[in-house]
């Protein structure tokens, strides 16, 4: 049976010790989960074992004669290393929000994987804010919530005292067949503590878990440097998407970003795709390759792609070309002195 261990806060003796759960093994990891109101900066931090909804709250997992891959058994997959973190919400020993819910992923860092403890945020400061949070594995969709936030919100908390549980788990295979193993297999540490919510923090809880997803999406994936599309451009040959042209466009339709620089994506097919409606009616146009620009705003640079378009103006005839549509929700930060 895989290790598995859990850890009760039930008073301040959590932060020297650890309780396991590990039935029929015979090679447990120890280790242990604490709590602040201050980032971690390192492994040993000083732990508390209560807070109130006008704190701000950390994790940190503290493993002893193991790294992060070995106990919780990580496989070397194609994607992003990740663990999966489950949160409860309790009042006198009742989840009050329904137990698992299993698609809370946190991005590790692959230097994650080799470390005996890992810092992860669970309300932090969103100025911060460093751990990622995804409702997919491949960090594809449901970027930069927090899940202890979001259950609060989800549930509309009532003013009140409660205790939240902590669950860091890895869905756990078997070796031979890759298939995945019963959730009481899965390696695991627990942690909980005592929740003072008040309905006066319902503004700030909201607040900061908005600002929180901005900076985690915008720090997560960000450039260290231009992506190769920028030192490898296509040709904009064509007579309707002209360099003149596409830089008339974006400057008209992306007045609030400061265009940098912009390029065409390598394109081998054919330029433009007709859209038609369900009479096999034109309505418009599509220029197949991707522009992809280096841009600022508020103060900071980032890189994205835009498409373009042109409108049927009917006759035969299409209309003056435009952006379509961006990627402005999957944009990657940049430092401004690394667009060359």
């Amino acid at each position: 049976m895989n290790k598995i261990i859990t850890l009760c806060l039930l008073s301040c003796s959590f932060l020297n010790s650890s309780a396991e759960r590990n039935p029929g093994n015979t090679d447990p990891f120890a280790g242990k989960m604490v709590f602040s109101n201050q980032p971690f900066t390192s492994s040993g931090g000083v732990g508390k074992t209560s807070f109130t909804s006008h704190e701000h709250l950390y994790g940190s997992l503290e493993l002893s004669g193991t790294t992060i891959k070995e106990a919780f058994k990580l496989r070397d997959l194609k994607g992003y290393p990740f663990l999966v973190c489950d949160v409860s919400i309790m009042k006198n020993g009742e989840d009050l929000y329904g137990g698992f819910s299993g698609n809370n992923y946190i991005l590790l860092k692959e230097e994650d994987k080799s470390a005996s403890s890992f810092n992860f945020d669970i309300m932090p400061d969103p100025s911060k804010a460093t751990t990622l949070y995804s409702m997919t594995d491949d960090f594809s969709a449901g970027i930069g919530f927090s899940p202890l936030s979001s259950r609060i919100i989800g549930m509309q908390m009532k003013g009140g005292k409660y205790q939240v549980q902590i669950k860091i788990y890895s869905r756990a295979v078997d070796d031979g067949w890759g298939k995945e193993q019963d959730r009481d297999k899965w390696p695991v540490i627990e942690g909980q503590f005592d929740y003072e919510f008040m309905e006066s923090d319902i503004e700030k809880v909201k607040n900061d878990s908005r600002k929180t997803g901005d900076v985690t999406r915008e720090n997560a994936f960000s450039y260290d440097k231009l992506p190769a599309v920028f030192s490898n451009p296509g040709k904009l040959t064509d007579p309707n998407a002209t360099t003149a042209k596409v830089a008339a466009i974006l400057k008209r339709d992306l007045s609030g970003r400061a265009i940098i620089k912009f390029v065409a994506e390598q394109y081998n097919g054919v330029l433009w795709h007709i859209a038609k409606d369900d009479y096999g009616l034109p309505t418009y146009k599509y220029f197949n390759p991707h522009i992809w620009l280096a841009y600022k705003a508020d103060g900071k640079c980032y890189v994205g792609y835009v498409t373009l378009r042109q409108v049927y103006s009917g006759g035969g005839t299409y209309g003056p070309l435009q952006v379509a549509w961006t990627s402005t929700k999957d944009d990657r930060a940049i430092d401004c002195v690394k667009v060359k």
